[in-house]
C-alpha cells in the first residue's frame, strides 16, 4: 500500500525514483460473469529532473515498487 510522500519506482525503470503525490481511484462499472470488478488505483509520481523541472507520470499501483532509503 502506498501513501503520499512515499518513494516509489516503476518496475521497468527502478533507477528512476519518484515521490507519490496523488492517488486516484477510478470506479469500474464493467460487469463480468463472476460479478463486478474492483476499482482501479493509479498513483502519480513526481520526478525532479537535474535541470530543475518537475515531471509527473501516472502509473497503475500494481506496476510500482516502494523504495526504502
Amino acid at each position: 500500500m502506498f501513501r503520499k510522500g512515499f518513494k516509489a519506482a516503476h518496475f521497468m525503470s527502478m533507477n528512476k525514483v519518484g515521490t507519490v503525490v496523488e492517488i486516484n481511484t477510478i470506479k469500474n462499472n464493467q460487469m463480468t460473469i463472476g460479478g463486478t470488478t474492483e476499482a482501479r488505483v493509479y498513483l502519480v509520481l513526481e520526478y525532479n529532473k537535474a535541470d530543475g523541472t518537475v515531471e509527473r507520470v501516472s502509473y497503475p499501483s500494481g506496476d510500482l515498487m516502494r523504495i526504502y532509503d
